[in-house]
């Protein structure tokens, strides 16, 4: 018999000793009393022993970072991608379409669908009726208001002027700019209109705010010179709704705030006053507010493989060369993949909704990530196969 053994049983013979009522079998007794202490020994040191490996973990464990999701990767060559196969379309809503919103992939709808060539009428969401209304195609261009039953309106016999088409009435309310009007776009709000303007005689281009329900247009002209562009010189917001972007040949110099010229990429300035606050490194045409993810860091671009710089005393329109479209990192100004277009809509933080241009026939609707995967395909109503302004918002 071992020490301990030994030293085990001779406590538990103590133990038997003091009670009053011995048993029959005193040495059998005695040595299972023993062995029960020393089970009962063992459990409690390994309890302890637990304890106290708990109480020098535990700082490790609560202090440990936590884990982060992936990154999106951002380096190596970009590439398109395109899926095995294709999810199968949504079908196309049936007749009644204009007595309802026409619902698309990520909770976006569609807001406007028209024809630049003017080969019929542009059909705009009414948000309040929530019904689809004809717009008369003599307007070049038709821009519906998110969550305001009015529409941004231009015509070619008003160069200088900007309408607020009202929806219910079918009237528009004209406001003067005194510049030609190069291009509109509404806030993501819906409660401003950008609009960009420019001096035919001095070149000289200006931020102009209209806010509906002031009724009235302020302008801030860009407060340095020269505008260069690449293509055309158009403000789009940026997303915050302080800032509008340009896409420059180069950066603009004059201010403390921009760093030193690095070559094209995107302007912004502040909305309230036209002055330069950031240069970003992102190469390409921005098509609208709907081409920034909703924190910014990331953009869809489009480039030509034929850029002409478009200045101030050069109006003439880009070369005609091969577009392409590219998600970019706006603050790196990487590559990060090749999409189908550039023409997109982001309607979630991680989806984006773009206009398949390949589909013969009809108009298909697809929802992809920024890792170009498909999720989900949408005809849209066959009497819009004609439409080649086509715009849609978030849900």
């Amino acid at each position: 018999m071992s020490e301990r053994a030994d030293r085990l049983l001779r406590e538990a013979v103590r133990e038997l000793a003091g009670t009053p009522h011995q048993p029959p079998d005193f040495a059998a007794t005695a040595i299972v009393q023993g062995r029960r202490m020393r089970r009962r020994r063992q459990t409690i040191a390994a309890a302890a022993a637990f304890v106290a490996i708990g109480a020098i973990a535990a700082p490790y464990v609560w202090l440990r970072p936590d884990p982060q999701p992936p990154a999106l990767g951002i380096g190596g060559p970009p590439a398109a991608t395109t899926p095995a196969s294709s999810p199968t379309p949504r079908p196309a809503p049936s007749g009644g379409w204009r007595n309802g919103p026409v619902e698309l992939p990520g909770g976006a709808l569609l807001l406007s669908a028209g024809s630049t060539r003017q080969a019929g009428p542009t059909w705009a969401y009414d948000s309040v009726r929530r019904r689809y209304v004809s717009v008369p195609a003599s307007y070049t261009s038709v821009r519906v208001a998110p969550h305001r039953p009015i529409a941004a309106v231009r015509s070619s016999d008003r160069p200088t002027e900007v309408g607020l088409y009202d929806l219910a009435t079918g009237k528009p309310q004209w406001f003067r700019t005194g510049r030609a009007v190069m291009g509109v776009e509404w806030s993501p709000d819906g409660r401003r209109l950008l609009a960009t303007l420019q001096d035919r005689k001095t070149g000289t281009y200006t931020i102009g705010l209209l806010t509906p329900d002031a009724g009235a247009f302020r302008y801030y002209p860009v407060k340095t010179r020269p505008v260069s562009c690449l293509g055309f010189c158009r403000f789009t917001w940026a997303p915050g709704g302080r800032e509008v972007a340009l896409s420059q040949a180069e950066a603009v110099v004059g201010s403390p705030k921009v760093p030193p010229p690095t070559g094209p990429g995107l302007q912004l300035f502040a909305a309230e006053d036209g002055m330069p606050t950031r240069f970003l490194p992102v190469r390409g045409g921005v098509a609208s507010s709907a081409a920034w993810s909703p924190d910014g860091s990331l953009v869809v671009v489009s480039t030509s493989s034929a850029v002409t710089v478009q200045d101030n005393d050069n109006p003439a329109p880009p070369a005609k060369g091969t577009l392409t479209a590219q998600l970019v990192s706006t603050q790196t100004g990487k590559v990060v993949r090749q999409l189908p277009s550039a023409d997109v809509t982001w309607v979630t933080p991680s989806r984006l909704l773009y206009l398949d241009p390949t589909r013969p026939g009809g108009l298909t609707v697809v929802l992809v990530d920024p890792t170009g995967a498909e999720h989900e395909r949408a005809e849209l109503p066959l009497e819009l196969v004609s439409s080649d302004d086509i715009t849609f918002a978030a849900g």
